[in-house]
């Protein structure tokens, strides 16, 4: 050993005692400004070795950390995650995402920012976006939970620079519900939800035991990913079920005013005897529809739906759904999250939870359905 290295090795701790005040100081408050190996050798005249000593110090201390760019970063005491949701308005599966994971963060201690984001205009949406993820930058939050966007006309472009700025900054994401990526693709995030496609199979394979014979899907305005994974699903199951896919078997509608008629039409080319829709608010919806036309639910028309909330057991007859398993979803989220925090180096995961079809009687012919469930096994896939 050097006689460089062996005042080095005497000098390490000094150095690591007086970064530590620094930090107390709020030297090194702002975002990515702790010192590299570099300045820390010139500052304090140093070899490269004692540099890397005194940061492990550091480390070994929790006063800072590595992030996913290999930049030390100090960690503070007062943990916070930041929440990207397109809007609580919006849906009633956003709000109580929203309340799961306000309540698992007080559980474990972390702090919660969040603002709602949703705006009629998609072109104020996304500055409100961009503008909060700028916010949670300069906070340095620990991480964030981000449910991505859809329905604008920049949805992708939008979805990818919020992750990317998040992570240039060294912040983990964990997405919620679906990726960024459209499938079959996968980008390099956690994504905790439920697998769409087999959902949209197992309804469609419902229906088929009901003695459905042609089997079409429903959804209002643009699709979301986890809503054309749904049709995959149903379409896989018809065509397995040897029921035969007829034309492209979706019904999409735009609520200009003139949906009644285009589902009139639709009805009188296709005659499908059972919908499955995109979700609850949709199934309701076209029910509304069928009723002014005298269609009987589910006598002429089965239906079926997802998400299982307030839509499902408020209709009548009682929606046919699956279960989206909210407050399990936000609080693997948050787990997951905290795990990603603790262990970058972790590969990508993708955690699909149990969602049972709930069987009620818009489905049942001849019988009534008392909101029994099917089961499904919690995937997790690496």
């Amino acid at each position: 050993m050097g006689a460089a290295d062996r005042t080095g090795a005497k000098g390490y701790m000094e150095i690591a005692e007086c970064l530590c005040a620094d930090i107390r100081d709020g030297r090194y408050a702002a975002a990515r400004s702790f010192p590299s190996l570099t300045r820390i050798m010139r500052r304090f005249g140093v070899t490269r070795v004692t540099a890397m000593r005194s940061v492990d110090e550091l480390k070994r201390r929790g006063v800072v950390a590595a992030s996913p760019r290999s930049r030390i970063v100090v960690k503070r005491t007062n943990r916070t995650f930041g929440l990207i949701l397109p809007g609580l308005a919006y849906s009633e599966f956003f709000s109580m995402i929203m309340s799961e994971i306000s309540r698992r963060c007080q559980q474990e201690g972390y702090g919660l920012l969040f603002k709602d984001v949703y705006s009629p205009q998609s072109r104020l949406t996304e500055q409100h976006a961009k503008d909060l993820v700028r916010d949670f930058v300069q906070k340095q939050v620990d991480g964030v939970l981000f449910l991505p966007f859809e329905f604008m006309p920049t949805t992708r472009s939008v979805n990818k620079e919020i992750v990317s700025t998040l992570r240039d900054a060294g912040i983990p994401v964990v997405l919620i519900d679906y990726d960024i990526v459209l499938p079959p693709g996968r980008s390099s995030l956690d994504v905790v939800g439920i697998n769409n496609f087999d959902a949209g199979r197992r309804v469609a394979e419902h229906l088929l035991s009901k003695d459905a014979k042609n089997i079409h899907f429903f959804h209002y305005g643009a699709g979301a990913i986890s809503v054309a994974n749904r049709i995959a699903g149903v379409k896989s199951a018809i065509r397995v079920g040897g029921v035969g896919c007829r034309g492209r078997n979706v019904l999409q509608v735009e609520g200009k005013g003139s949906d009644a008629g285009m589902v009139r039409a639709y009805l009188k080319r296709h005659r499908p005897d059972a919908f499955v829709c995109a979700n609850d608010a949709n199934a309701a919806y076209l029910k509304h529809i069928l009723d002014c036309m005298g269609r009987r639910i589910p006598e002429d028309m089965m239906l079926a739906g997802f998400d299982d909330l307030r839509y499902a057991t408020v209709m009548t007859p009682q929606l046919t759904t699956v279960h989206q398993p909210c407050a399990d979803i936000a609080s693997v989220a948050v787990r997951t999250l905290k795990e990603r925090i603790e262990d970058p180096s972790l590969p990508p995961r993708e955690i699909l939870l149990s969602a049972p079809l709930v069987v009620r009687e818009s489905t049942c012919r001849g019988g009534v359905a008392a909101g029994r469930k099917t089961k499904e096994t919690p995937r997790c896939r690496k």
